[in-house]
């Protein structure tokens, strides 16, 4: 069974896209640009799960969570400053 997906934000910010789409079983998915080469990250601490795609400068990057609270982890790996990551969650729909 394949997971379905709604785009809950899109907008702009430090000069990237940044699309957060949510499954049924509250899942999260973030899809922008990264701004700097990064190994990426992926662990798992109780319930919470944050994946972070490695990727170069430029490159399309995409991060799963499995929670709201982790999706703030994951926006912050991804090298969004504390006021984007408080505009996107708050944003979401």
């Amino acid at each position: 069974m394949t997971a379905s997906w709604k785009t809950v934000y899109e907008g702009q910010h430090e000069g990237r896209s940044v699309t957060v789409r949510e499954s049924g079983d509250g899942t999260f998915k973030v899809l922008t640009r990264q701004n700097v080469h990064d190994e990426g990250i992926a662990y798992q601490d109780g319930k919470t799960f944050v994946h972070v795609s490695p990727s170069s400068v430029g490159e399309q990057v995409e991060s799963e969570v499995n929670s709201r609270e982790s999706l703030k982890e994951a926006l912050t790996e991804l090298h969004f400053s504390a006021a984007s990551v408080d505009a996107i969650c708050d944003g979401l729909h």
